[in-house]
């Protein structure tokens, strides 16, 4: 049974949020509601974002349903977003509770659930082998870029269908034999090679572990080189460059580099 957390709700109205939420739950098809008040006045906060990660990771890669009006909105989306599905939710919807209206709440939270639903069928990744554990700076050919733009977006079931077409197509355009892999790593449209078929070994630290609320296997990572050796250079997620003084790099699903000192 999948989990919402809605987080940053204003703390006085916590007890109505969830009364309400109990009131109507025939409309959350299934879903368990996990209600986390505000550390302010009714948004979640930089501060909380830690602990709404460790909630999300206890209740099995949770979805976050975020409230919030505040100016640091981007930067909670920024260290949210990359490991654990992720909406912001209109404030009004919870104060209008405080006044007894309810149904805003519930149809929000009815449509979101929905949208959740078709999401999860569609996109969420099964296993590690999901294009989106490659990190989104990937070069994929043409529109297939707008992949990860797309999995990340809400409130929008035509851009889920979107995505689910691209993730049907990109398989076929970057799983390919490549001499000296016994299996078939990602090419990408620079040549270098994504081998996601190696040992595992190595341990992220906490929320790296986790992508699009999917859980990645204890070590997973890929081992990338550059096809006939034509870069000796790779760029990763910050923009730092990575000699490769081994023939390949240990590259995690997130883009960062094992090892690096950051």
């Amino acid at each position: 049974m999948p989990t919402f957390i809605l987080a940053g709700v204003q703390r006085s109205l916590v007890p109505q949020v969830r009364r309400a939420i109990e009131t109507g739950n025939a409309t959350l098809a299934g879903w368990t509601p996990v209600v986390v008040p505000s550390q302010h006045d009714g948004w979640l906060s930089v501060k909380q974002v830690d602990d709404v990660c460790k909630r999300a990771d206890i209740n099995g890669g949770a979805h976050i349903f975020a409230l919030s009006d505040d100016r640091d909105r981007g930067e909670v989306a920024r260290r949210l977003s990359p490991y654990f599905r992720f909406r912001w939710f209109d404030t009004s919807v919870t104060r209008r509770v405080g006044s007894g209206e309810v149904d805003p709440l519930l149809s929000a939270l009815g449509r979101a659930v929905t949208e959740e639903t078709l999401w999860i069928e569609t996109i969420k990744p099964k296993s590690s082998a999901s294009p989106l554990i490659l990190p989104s700076f990937f070069k994929a050919i043409g529109e297939l870029d707008r992949l990860w733009r797309l999995a990340e977006s809400y409130n929008s079931t035509e851009n889920t269908k979107a995505a689910k077409r691209l993730l049907d197509r990109f398989t076929r355009e970057h799983r390919r034999k490549v001499d000296g892999f016994n299996g078939t790593p990602w090419v990408d449209q620079a040549n270098w090679i994504w081998d996601d078929d190696g040992s595992r070994h190595g341990r992220p630290e906490f929320p790296e572990g986790w992508k699009y609320s999917f859980r990645l296997p204890d070590g997973f990572h890929f081992d990338v080189k550059s096809e006939g050796m034509r870069s000796r250079v790779f760029i990763d997620v910050r923009g730092k460059l990575h000699p490769l003084k081994k023939g390949y790099l240990n590259v995690t699903a997130h883009g960062f580099v094992r090892g690096d000192p950051a």
